[in-house]
Order: C-alpha cells, then sequence, then structure tokens
C-alpha cells in the first residue's frame, strides 16, 4: 500500500482527545498499520493534549494522518504559535512529559507554522516496511 492521507478537524470540546485516539486506531487499522496502532494513540493523544493546554479555547484542532510504505506521519494542527519543546523537569514533577513520550515513540517529531498557528508532527515507523 502506498501514501495515503486523511484530513479531519476534531472539535475543541472535552471529547477531542478521545476522539482523535478513536480516529488514529481506525485509521491506522483500515491501513493495516496495526503494528504501530497503540504507539500512534499515545503519540496523538499527547499532540492533543498538548493543544489543549496551549491553544484553549479553539473550536477546532487540524488531525491529518499520511500513510506511507514505511509508516505514518501525525501531524495536528492548533492556533498557537508557541512550539513545543523537551522540558527538564523535577522527578516529582506531575506534568511536562508529554513530548518526551513523543520522542521515544517516533522516529522524529517537530513544528512548523501553520496558518497562524502551528502544526506538529510525528513520524512512526514500521519496523518492517510494507509495500
Amino acid at each position: 500500500m502506498g501514501q495515503m492521507h486523511a484530513l479531519v478537524d476534531i472539535p475543541g470540546t472535552p471529547f477531542a482527545v478521545g476522539m482523535a485516539r478513536r480516529i488514529v486506531e481506525a485509521l491506522l487499522s483500515a491501513w493495516e498499520l496495526t503494528e504501530i496502532s497503540d504507539d500512534a494513540q499515545l503519540v496523538v493523544t499527547e499532540l492533543m493534549g498538548n493543544a489543549i493546554d496551549h491553544a484553549p479555547g479553539a473550536a477546532s484542532y487540524e488531525l491529518e494522518l499520511v500513510r506511507r510504505s514505511d509508516g505514518v506521519c501525525i501531524y495536528l494542527a492548533d492556533g498557537s504559535s508557541v512550539r513545543p519543546f523537551i522540558a527538564h523537569l523535577a522527578q516529582e514533577s506531575r506534568r511536562g512529559r508529554g513530548m518526551r513520550l513523543v520522542e521515544a515513540l517516533s522516529s522524529s517529531w517537530g513544528a512548523e507554522d501553520h496558518h497562524g498557528g502551528k502544526r506538529v508532527w510525528a513520524d512512526l515507523l514500521l519496523t518492517t516496511a510494507t509495500a
């Protein structure tokens, strides 16, 4: 299977994180990428949580998935121009580990300007590429 693409607006409601997870799970199942589905769901959970925390009150967030032969790239756009970063944490800190998880689960990640806000992306690779 070659490159495929899905773009979904996630309403800015308390259900946004769960909705994003279910969309990722359904798409990766349809795209036969179940090998990386759990990791992808955790990545989108962290990206969505950050978007809600740092761009609150948005009417919606733009979730995009691009399926390639070697995995998937997850993009999440929000209205904030503040870029995510890997925080230095004290052991007792209860928050701030989200981007560490994204970094650990993805082969690469980053952020880019997007329509006055930003779009954060994370690449997740299959252990064996499929056609």
